[in-house]
């Protein structure tokens, strides 16, 4: 027979969907851990530098115009976008090990939800 049959796509879509929400996780997560680990002194520094920097006031500004409304109440705009760019390093550096978990743990996932399904 031709063609994908509905329990292959199936399986497909949930494997997509499960990777694509560890995606997310991970981004959110990494973001989340870089976040605390500026509050440490010996990383808090750089911080600390940036804002006696020359052009600190109008970058400062760029950054907040673009950040959503529920972020923009967050006092130290700084921390929340120098924490996402090491969250980004992060992640990149991990990619080669991250990426082949993440679709792991998906194909995984899905084997397991679809067995659970068929019983």
């Amino acid at each position: 027979s031709s063609g994908i049959n509905a329990e292959y796509g199936s399986s497909v879509t949930t494997c997509l969907v499960i990777h694509e929400a560890l995606g997310f996780s991970v981004l959110f997560g990494s973001w989340a851990v870089f976040y605390q680990l500026l509050t440490l002194p010996a990383l808090s520094r750089p911080l600390t530098r940036l804002t006696e920097h020359p052009s600190y006031n109008g970058k400062k500004q760029w950054i907040e115009t673009r950040l959503p409304s529920s972020l923009q109440r967050l006092k130290n705009s700084e921390r929340l976008a120098v924490s996402f760019g090491l969250s980004v390093v992060g992640r990149k550096a991990a990619s080669p090990v991250l990426i082949p978990l993440k679709l792991t743990l998906a194909v995984y996932l899905t084997q397991k939800l679809l067995r659970t399904r068929a019983e």
